[in-house]
């Protein structure tokens, strides 16, 4: 059998979690038992502030323009706003630490992680998939999408916890991480928890939807504690709860495309359906990111230049820069086959819509105000954070202001393993011992529950 690690670790992303909530946080009994003596940092997410690119950059601490995660969703121009998400751990461009921890002979889980879909180095799988109309249902929707023995033992007899309401998997989430990690007893679990930020999104920001979003993952913080100390393991593993970016109020909306189809730059048909473009914005949040058309000559694309310098000039979309792909790789790590990225004003939301009116704010018709978003830039509003407990950590650190791609180099040097394609160290002055652990180089397989891996990619 492989050497086991000295310490095991959890990692809990609280989605929207950010620095203006830990006061109330403190005030619950799961947060507090954490945070009593942790070590904390306030964290600098990657750009844009999403779900989906920034969990990516937990798991392999890469930016986007290194993992190919750089949107929530897929380019899929003629799906608009119902575009396919990166829910397939294919689209990964990187190695994860579900890599890393497999090579060590470390036995993993991973529940409703982004991008983790058909990851073949999960051991119990249960992944994220927001693209539920890819499937022909729940059932298939997993079958396609993990392993046998994860579906079998925790995910079908569990699909009734999965609602029609948001959060749809709140409660099948908590239930089926608490019961992985009472029976499994994984070296690395990985569990996102959304009920924050699915608050924020319906509701604004602030106010006392989050609180009680909050109150419903703190149950959830619990119910791991109470298995941890169950199980005799709570002074042995290491507990980081982080999460992935802040939000902002939303105020007003942009529609650049419906710009694009008024000035000839994007068709449709009779239908309104999306037949050709030269240039096409699609919506990241707080942000967006503009892609040209094949095969466009250099006189048209001057002719875009021009139009998108004027629709930066103007103040009524609020638009503070239009940056180059290139310009924003420097800037802020982000890559990808778009050509532009829209970088408006704090709370100004980036729409993919060629119908709807180019610009909407609050009173217009259309517009729902108040409401939260994301994929801004990462400077904006409440920030991300980072708290650490455990043996491996030194306790009661303020750690001061981070970078998100020091996380996932931290987890690996918790458990004593490498993650060579990391672009920053880890948070050496965080680690109590930062000496490597030996390890059969070898893989292991640590349980039979990757006997059977489906690969229903569509």
């Amino acid at each position: 059998m492989p050497d086991q690690p000295a310490t095991k670790l959890l990692v809990v992303s609280v989605d929207a979690l950010h620095t203006d909530d830990l006061p109330f946080a403190r005030t619950l009994p799961g947060f507090a038992r954490i945070m009593a003596s942790a070590s904390v940092a306030e964290i600098e997410g990657v750009f844009p502030t999403n779900t989906y690119p920034n969990h990516a950059a937990q798991i392999t601490g890469c930016p986007p323009a290194v993992t190919g995660i750089y949107n929530n969703q897929i380019f899929q121009p003629a799906q608009g706003a119902g575009s396919e998400r990166f829910w397939d751990s294919g689209s990964l461009q990187v190695p994860t630490i579900f890599a890393a921890a497999r090579s060590a002979g470390l036995s993993t889980a991973s529940v409703q992680w982004p991008v983790t879909g058909n990851e073949p180095d999960v051991d119990w799988l249960v992944p994220e998939i927001a693209s539920p109309w890819l499937f022909d249902g729940l059932a298939d929707q997993y079958r396609q999408t993990t392993n046998t023995a994860t579906l079998e033992r925790y995910i079908l007899p569990n699909l009734q916890l999965i609602t029609d309401t948001k959060p749809r998997y709140a409660r099948f989430v908590a239930e089926v991480s608490t019961r992985i990690l009472r029976r499994e007893r994984p070296d690395l679990m990985f569990v996102h928890l959304v009920d924050v930020d699915t608050a924020r999104h319906a509701h604004g920001s602030y106010g006392p939807h989050v609180h009680d979003a909050l109150r419903a993952v703190d149950d959830t913080l619990l119910a791991h504690l109470q298995v941890l100390e169950s199980t005799g393991e709570l002074d042995s593993t290491n507990i980081v709860l982080v999460s992935d970016h802040g939000h902002l109020d939303v105020t007003q909306r942009i529609n650049l495309n419906r710009v694009f189809a008024d000035r000839g730059f994007l068709q449709t048909n009779g239908s309104g359906e999306l037949v050709d473009y030269d240039v096409y914005c699609m919506g990241a949040g707080l942000s967006g990111q503009v892609f040209l058309g094949e095969g466009i000559n250099s006189t048209r694309r001057s002719e875009v230049e021009a139009l998108l310098a004027e629709l930066e000039s103007d103040p009524q979309y609020r638009i503070v820069k239009i940056r180059t792909a290139a310009e924003t790789r420097s800037t802020y790590g982000l890559d990808g086959p778009f050509a532009w990225i829209v970088e408006s004003e704090p709370g100004v939301a980036v729409g993919s819509s060629w119908t709807a009116p180019p610009v909407l704010v609050a009173g217009d018709e259309g517009f729902s105000a108040g409401r939260g978003s994301h994929g801004h830039v990462p400077q904006y509003g409440g920030q991300p954070v980072f708290i650490a407990t455990g043996p491996a950590f030194h306790q009661g650190l303020d750690l001061g202001r981070r970078s998100m791609l020091e996380e996932a180099p931290t987890f690996a040097a918790v458990l004593g393993i490498d993650l060579p394609d990391a672009t920053r160290p880890a948070m050496t002055d965080l680690l109590v011992d930062r000496s490597p652990r030996t390890s059969p180089t070898t893989a292991a397989s640590a349980t039979t529950a990757t006997s059977t891996c489906v690969m229903g990619h569509r």
